[in-house]
C-alpha cells in the first residue's frame, strides 16, 4: 500500500506541475504577428477588422489559452451598459474586491438577465488586424472584465475586447467560460466555455432571439470548446427595459442525530465509527467552501482572498487533525477505507452543489493522491497500529505525503 501512496503523489507532482498559472503579463500594445498563427475571422462589418480567435497569456500566439467564443456587432459602450444595467434597479459597479451573485434561479432557464458586475482577474491578450486606417496589427487586452457568482465558490467570467481607440469599429469580442474556486490551488479553474457561451447567449436570446446565432470558426482548442462562436448584432441597438428577476431562496437541511441512534446500535460500534469519520471529513470539507462563501455574500466590501486565506488552514489543518483523532478507536482497514470514501464523497458533493461537471485529469490525480495522503494518517492513528510492536511509520508518511499534496498546487507561485 505504501508503494501505491508513492506512486500516486509522485504522478501528481508530474501532473500538478502542470497546474495553469493566474500570473498577469504585460500592457500590449503594437506586434509583429509571430509565424503561423491560427486563421483570422473578419469582425466589424464596417472597418474590416481581423481577430484571432482566441486569448493568450502573453502577447505571442504560442501562449494561447482559450477561445473567442462570443461577437457582438454594435457599439461596445453599449454593449457594456446592457450587461451592466438592470432595468428600474438602482445597480452600481462595484470594485474588483467585490463580488456579486447571480439572481438569476438555475431552475428557470426563462429568467435570464444577469447581474454581471466588474471581475478581476490574469491579464488575457487578443490580436486584431486592420480595421480603419491601420494596414498592420496589435495585441489588444480587456476592454473589462465582467463575473456573475462568488468568488469563493464558481461563477461565469467575462473577458471582452473591443476595437482600437484610433478605429472606427462596432464590435466586441467576447471569451466567456466558468470557473470554480480551488480550495488546493488557491486559485480558479476553469471547467467550461461551452456552459459560459450559453448563458451568455441566453441573455441576448431573452431580449432578441432573431438577433442571436452561431456560426463554426473551427476555434475549438481549449477546454471543451467545440468551434462554434455565438454572434449577436442589433439593427436599432439593444432594449432598454430588461426583465426582472426574482431571487431563490436557498435550501436548508436539517437533521435529527437522535434519529440516527438506532441505525447507529443496528449497525454495530465499529461501522458507526468508521461512518461518523467520513461524516465528520464531509462535513469539514464542505463547511470550509460554503462558510467562506457565507462571509463573502455578507461582508460584500472584504477582499476575497483574505476570506480564503482565513479558512485554508482550517482545511489545510482541519482535514489530517479530525482524521488523526476519529480514526484512533478503529482498525487499520476501516480506518482507510472510511477516510478515503468521506474525502471522495466531499470532493463529489463540493463539485456537484457548484455545478461543475469537467475537470482536467491532473485535478483527478491530485484529489486522489490527496485521498491516499489522508488515508495513511488514519492508518497510522488507528488502534490496530498503535498497537502493534513493530513501527511501521504511516503516520510520519501520510504527513509527509498531506504536506506534498498541498505544496504541489502552489509551486507555480514561486
Amino acid at each position: 500500500m505504501a508503494l501505491v501512496a508513492v506512486a500516486a503523489v509522485l504522478g501528481s507532482l508530474g501532473l500538478g506541475l502542470g497546474f495553469g498559472s493566474s500570473g498577469a503579463a504585460s500592457s500590449g500594445g503594437d506586434a509583429a504577428a509571430d509565424a503561423d498563427p491560427e486563421p483570422m475571422v473578419t469582425v466589424g462589418a464596417d472597418d474590416g477588422s481581423a481577430l484571432w480567435p482566441y486569448t493568450s497569456k502573453a502577447t505571442a500566439f504560442e501562449e494561447r489559452t482559450l477561445p473567442i467564443n462570443v461577437v457582438i456587432e454594435g457599439s461596445p459602450a453599449e454593449t457594456r451598459r446592457q450587461f451592466l444595467d438592470r432595468g428600474e434597479g438602482a445597480w452600481n459597479e462595484t470594485t474588483p474586491e467585490q463580488e456579486d451573485l447571480s439572481e438569476a434561479a438555475p431552475d428557470e432557464p426563462e429568467s435570464t438577465t444577469t447581474a454581471w458586475r466588474r471581475a478581476d482577474g490574469s491579464t488575457r491578450y487578443t490580436y486584431v488586424a486592420g480595421g480603419g486606417d491601420s494596414a498592420g496589427g496589435r495585441w489588444l487586452d480587456e476592454h473589462y472584465r465582467l463575473h456573475d457568482g462568488e468568488y469563493l465558490g464558481s461563477r461565469q467570467h467575462v473577458r471582452a475586447y473591443a476595437p482600437p481607440d484610433d478605429t472606427d469599429g462596432e464590435w466586441t469580442a467576447i471569451q466567456a467560460h466558468s470557473e470554480h474556486w480551488d480550495w488546493f490551488r488557491l486559485s480558479h479553474t476553469v471547467d467550461s466555455v461551452e456552459r459560459s457561451q450559453r448563458y451568455v447567449e441566453r441573455e441576448f436570446m431573452d431580449r432578441d432571439p432573431a438577433a442571436v446565432s452561431r456560426v463554426h470558426l473551427g476555434n475549438d482548442r481549449g477546454s471543451d470548446a467545440n468551434g462554434w462562436v455565438t454572434t449577436v448584432g442589433f439593427e436599432d441597438g439593444f432594449p432598454v427595459r430588461l426583465a426582472a428577476v426574482a431571487l431563490v431562496p436557498s435550501a436548508i437541511l436539517t437533521r435529527r442525530t437522535s434519529a440516527l441512534r438506532p441505525i447507529r446500535d443496528a449497525i454495530g460500534a465499529r461501522p458507526a465509527r468508521g461512518a461518523a469519520l467520513a461524516g465528520s471529513l464531509l462535513g469539514l470539507y464542505l463547511s470550509v467552501r460554503f462558510g467562506a462563501i457565507a462571509v463573502e455574500t455578507r461582508v460584500p466590501g472584504l477582499d476575497p482572498r483574505l476570506i480564503a486565506g482565513t479558512f485554508y488552514p482550517v482545511l489545510a489543518i482541519g482535514l489530517p487533525c479530525c482524521t488523526y483523532y476519529l480514526s484512533r478507536s478503529l482498525d487499520r482497514t476501516t480506518a482507510f477505507a472510511a477516510t478515503a470514501v468521506g474525502f471522495a464523497l466531499a470532493i463529489l458533493l463540493d463539485y456537484t452543489l457548484l455545478g461543475v461537471t469537467r475537470l482536467p485529469l491532473n485535478v483527478f490525480v491530485h484529489r486522489f493522491s490527496t485521498a491516499i495522503a489522508l488515508g495513511f494518517v488514519a492508518v497510522g492513528a488507528s488502534h490496530t497500529v498503535r498497537i502493534d510492536p513493530e513501527d511501521h511509520d504511516y503516520l510520519r508518511l501520510g504527513v509527509l505525503l498531506w504536506t506534498v499534496t498541498l505544496l504541489v498546487p502552489l509551486l507555480r507561485f514561486l
